[in-house]
């Protein structure tokens, strides 16, 4: 049964991704030109997501059980399908609704994650898990590099429109594959935050994994997501060619990561994770001074390959934590825990954006704080190094 759901929830992410690339590369701009380049627009909206998400991340490890656990998953395909559908319905009058939107887009993402979270802890062991994340990280690169491209062209050739009923067909077909998951391997317990967190005090790797997350969502995951697309469009000036070059950068950055995960596994340990977070940054001041093709180039290379290593180490430190010490029951705790962290890095990375695009009014404070940003990274890969020394020595004890 856990075989056949972990090819279940492999296909799915597959499939959801390429959504999760159209509205990280794509919505925002679709929003920016619609409102004349507000940048103050996004951000708003933006900001609402992730208070919205917290909350309604803390109701549902509440409620989840094994008895309603499909049903959630499945439910955020609804929703997904439904945010699409409003956006055929409404076209540009979507800013009218755009809150509306944002919540059935927030309530579709954790509908989605928080299941999938606790699937992941629950189908995978220590050793399992790194493979299986790497397995889903090829999956979701074919993604990346086929909907940039094939998104621009429908634009540039069609519309937004007929993009969006292409989404729609797609998730529908997720839907239907959706119902072929029965079982959810979670556990019925209670979440006891007070609990865990009397424990967690008295776990120094768990500690910093939090701390990791909190930088990392300062930095690579928080406003960046919203930042990089609009300063690479603003470059270009076409949704062609913004999708081009991204399927360009995906490609070229594909290829490193492999050569360079060939290296890390001969030569590359733990140790070298802060050395590869200051080369990104050293190349984010690069396009700060000079956004042009060749340093944007620099810094995908380097983001989707020395990033990529970071963010899939992190990820895999996450869900590995909370079974070195046998703490697989609190793992709605856990989850609960780091989202708690990355919220409040999301929030300061987004504030200061918004302070500094309120002062300067110029959309070229745009590159200068992606520079900013990305320093936090550095901070995020020293405690993520932590993390995994501890987890080391005390497999080697075991």
């Amino acid at each position: 049964m856990e075989q056949k759901t972990r090819k279940y929830i492999a296909i799915i992410a597959f499939l959801r991704k390429f959504i999760g690339v159209f509205f990280s590369l794509f919505f925002n701009i679709y929003i920016l030109k619609i409102v004349n380049n507000d940048m103050n627009f996004i951000l708003k909206y933006t900001v609402y997501s992730v208070f919205l998400g917290f909350v309604l991340e803390y109701i549902l490890l509440k409620i989840i059980n094994s008895k309603n656990a499909s049903f959630i998953y499945r439910m955020s395909f609804i929703l997904s399908l439904l945010s699409i559908i409003i956006l055929i319905i409404f076209k540009e009058n979507i800013i009218k609704h755009i809150y509306l939107l944002k919540t059935l887009d927030t309530m579709k993402t954790l509908f989605y994650a928080v299941p999938y979270e606790l699937m992941i802890i629950g189908v995978n062991s220590n050793k399992s898990m790194s493979s299986y994340l790497a397995n889903l990280n090829i999956l979701e690169n074919i993604t990346v590099i086929l909907t940039p491209v094939f998104s621009g062209f429908v634009i540039e050739n069609f519309s937004y429109n007929v993009l969006f009923i292409i989404l729609a067909v797609e998730t529908s077909v997720t839907i239907l594959i959706s119902l072929k998951i029965k079982d959810f391997t979670i556990q019925d317990n209670k979440m006891n935050l007070k609990e865990y967190w009397k424990i967690a005090r008295n776990k120094e790797h768990l500690k910093d994994i939090y701390k990791c997350m909190f930088y990392r969502r300062i930095s690579a995951q928080g406003a960046m997501t919203e930042l990089l697309p609009i300063v690479l469009f603003l470059r270009l000036g076409t949704e062609l060619s913004f999708g081009s070059y991204n399927t360009l950068f995906a490609i070229i950055s594909i290829i490193s990561l492999q050569i360079l995960k060939r290296i890390n596994n001969k030569n590359i340990n733990k140790k070298f994770y802060p050395y590869m977070a200051v080369v990104i940054f050293v190349s984010s001041l690069m396009v700060v001074f000079n956004a042009s093709f060749a340093t944007l180039l620099i810094y995908y290379i380097l983001m989707n390959s020395f990033g990529k290593i970071i963010e899939s180490e992190s990820c895999s430190a996450v869900y590995a934590a909370i079974k070195v010490d046998n703490l697989e029951k609190y793992r709605k705790e856990h989850i609960m825990t780091f989202n708690m962290y990355m919220f409040v890095g999301q929030i300061i990375s987004y504030s200061l954006v918004f302070i500094l695009y309120n002062y300067f009014y110029n959309l070229n404070i745009l590159s200068i704080s992606i520079a900013i940003l990305m320093f936090f990274l550095i901070i995020s890969t020293i405690y993520l190094r932590k993390t995994e020394n501890y987890m080391y020595e005390r497999i080697e004890e075991k």
